[in-house]
C-alpha cells in the first residue's frame, strides 16, 4: 500500500513539473527595448519630410463664440486740427493746435444663433499695445467743410453701431468710431479690435494695410505727370513746399507726405504770426480702406444736349454734345462700389491707369478692367490757412486702386483750388 501510494505521488509530481513547463513556454519574452537616441531639436533626417505647420485659418468673419459672427468690410483713420476757440460766443484763431484723431470700422455683425442676442458697443475695444480704446459716442459729428471731402461724406453717411437687439439670421451693418491719440494707430501692427475677449481677425484686412502703405508712399508725380505743389494757382509747379508764410500754396494731390509738410509748415507759419493777427487754420487728412474686393471698372459717357447763356448786353446760345464721363466700380455682387467723374472737359479731374508698366492718362479708348482680390484705397485732404476775404483753400480727392500684389492699377484724382 506505501509503495503504491509513493509510485502515485511521484506520478503526480512528474504530471505537475510537466504542466508548469508548457505554460512557461506559452509566455513570450518581452522584446528587448533600446534607447532612443537623442536628436538635436530642428535636426531633420536625410530624406524626411519635415512635418507642415497648423496655422490658424483667420480669412474668415471671425466667430464670436455663442453671440454673432462679426466681419470688418472696410475701415477708416481721420486727422483733424484747427485753431478755433470760442471766446464770448464767437469763434476767433489762437496760436493753440487743437488735433483729433479717429479710427474707425465699417462692421457687418450676423446672429448665427438661434435666440435673441444682446449687441452692445461697449463690449468692442481696440486694443494697440499697452493702450485699450473704447468706442466713441456714436453721434460724434466730424467738423469739416464736408461737400468737397469724399471720405468725411461718406462717414457722416454710415449707419452708426449702437447697442441693439439682434434675432436669430438677422445682420446689422454700420461703423463703430475710436477716438486714439495718433492717427498712425492704425499702422501699429500690435493693434487689434476685439469683442469681449475674442479678437476680429481677417487676412484681408492684415494684407490691406500693406496696400494702404504702397497707396500712401507712392509719389503720384509718376502718374499725374505733375508735381505736388501750385504755388501760384496752375502756373508754378513745385517738387517743393515753399517756406513758411508762403501766401499760397494748392495741393495738386495728395500722399502722406504731401498732408505732413501741410500739416508742419502750416504750424510753422502760425507760431510767425503776430498776436493781433492771428489767421484760421485748419487741415484734414481721412482715409478710407476697403479690403479684397473682386471688381470690375469701366466707364460710361452720358452724352446730352445743352444749352449756354452769356448774361450782359449779348445773350448767345448754342446747342452740342456734352460728355459728362463717369468712372464705375462695381464688386463681384453686382453692387456698385463707387462712380465718380472722369470728364476730360474738366482740368481739376484726372485719370490715370498703368498700362505695360507705363502710367497713362484716360482716353475713350479705356478698356473695361476685371480686378480680383483688389485693394481701394481714399483719400480726402484739405488745409485752410489765412484771414478773411485773404484765405487760401485747398481741397483733394483721390481714388487709388491696387491689384493682390499691392500694384497700383488706377488712380484718380480731383482738386478745388481757391482764395476767399
Amino acid at each position: 500500500m506505501n509503495k503504491t501510494l509513493l509510485i502515485f505521488i511521484l506520478a503526480a509530481l512528474a504530471i505537475s513539473g510537466c504542466i508548469e513547463e508548457k505554460e512557461i513556454a506559452l509566455t513570450p519574452e518581452p522584446p528587448e527595448i533600446s534607447q532612443p537616441e537623442l536628436i538635436p531639436s530642428g535636426y531633420i533626417e536625410e530624406n524626411e519630410i519635415a512635418p507642415t505647420p497648423v496655422l490658424p485659418d483667420i480669412s474668415q468673419p471671425k466667430s464670436v463664440p455663442g453671440e454673432f459672427e462679426i466681419n470688418i468690410t472696410s475701415y477708416y483713420f481721420v486727422y483733424l486740427r484747427n485753431n478755433r476757440v470760442i471766446y464770448e460766443n464767437t469763434t476767433k484763431g489762437a496760436f493753440d493746435l487743437v488735433e483729433k484723431n479717429y479710427v474707425m470700422y465699417d462692421l457687418s455683425i450676423k446672429n448665427n444663433g438661434t435666440n435673441t442676442l444682446n449687441f452692445s458697443i461697449n463690449k468692442l475695444q481696440l486694443h494697440a499695445r499697452d493702450q485699450v480704446f473704447t468706442p466713441g459716442d456714436p453721434g460724434t459729428k466730424l467738423q469739416y467743410l464736408g461737400k468737397w471731402l469724399y471720405v468725411l461724406s461718406d462717414i457722416e453717411n454710415e449707419n452708426r453701431l449702437n447697442n441693439t437687439m439682434l434675432h436669430p439670421d438677422q445682420t446689422l451693418k454700420g461703423i463703430i468710431i475710436f477716438k486714439v491719440d495718433n492717427y498712425t494707430t492704425l499702422f501699429d501692427r500690435s493693434f487689434s479690435l476685439r469683442y469681449n475677449t475674442t479678437p476680429i481677425l481677417s487676412t484681408s484686412v492684415e494684407k490691406s494695410l500693406e496696400a494702404l502703405r504702397v497707396a500712401e508712399q507712392f509719389d503720384y508725380s509718376i502718374a499725374f505727370k505733375t508735381p505736388p505743389y501750385d504755388c501760384d494757382m496752375w502756373e508754378d509747379h513745385s517738387y517743393n513746399f515753399p517756406e513758411p508764410k508762403h501766401p499760397y500754396v494748392w495741393a495738386n494731390w495728395v500722399n502722406r507726405t504731401v498732408f505732413e509738410s501741410y500739416k508742419t509748415i502750416d504750424e510753422m507759419s502760425l507760431s510767425k504770426e503776430k498776436p493781433g493777427n492771428i489767421p484760421n487754420t485748419e487741415i484734414a487728412y481721412a482715409v478710407k480702406v476697403i479690403p479684397e474686393q473682386d471688381l470690375t471698372v469701366f466707364h460710361t459717357d452720358h452724352s446730352t444736349l445743352y444749352e449756354e447763356r452769356n448774361s450782359g448786353p449779348y445773350s448767345i446760345r448754342s446747342k452740342g454734345k456734352y460728355k459728362g464721363t463717369q468712372l464705375y466700380v462695381i464688386d463681384d455682387t453686382g453692387e456698385e462700389v463707387f462712380n465718380k467723374s472722369i470728364d476730360p472737359l474738366k482740368d481739376y479731374i484726372g485719370l490715370a491707369m498703368l498700362d505695360d508698366q507705363t502710367y497713362r492718362p484716360f482716353s475713350e479708348n479705356m478698356p473695361q478692367m476685371l480686378i480680383p482680390r483688389a485693394t481701394i484705397v481714399h483719400f480726402s485732404f484739405n488745409s485752410i490757412y489765412g484771414w478773411n476775404l485773404d484765405m487760401r483753400y485747398t481741397f483733394n480727392d483721390q481714388d487709388i486702386i491696387l491689384d493682390e500684389q499691392h500694384n497700383i492699377i488706377l488712380t484718380r484724382y480731383e482738386f478745388k483750388k481757391m482764395v476767399s
